[in-house]
């Protein structure tokens, strides 16, 4: 299995325990007006693109990361 690969199930199960947060709260916010789709749907982007982009670097770092050492010659 590749370091994408597994960064990708993490960042699924993360989202799954983003959800059952964000649900929890959704008591919290009938007090509020606010919109109960546009919200929550701006929030799971937000943390899915965050989440993608931080497992993609992490990715490609570990991936050059052997490359990169061996070029400066440590």
């Amino acid at each position: 299995m590749d370091v994408f690969d597994i960064g990708l199930i993490v960042l699924f199960a993360m989202t799954a325990i983003f959800y059952i947060v964000l649900f929890s709260f959704i008591f919290y916010w009938h007090l509020k007006k606010i919109s109960f789709v546009i919200v929550p749907a701006v929030f799971s982007f937000e943390f899915f693109a965050m989440g993608f982009f931080v497992i993609s670097i992490v990715s490609i770092i570990i991936q050059y990361l052997p490359v990169v050492i061996r070029a400066s010659g440590i």
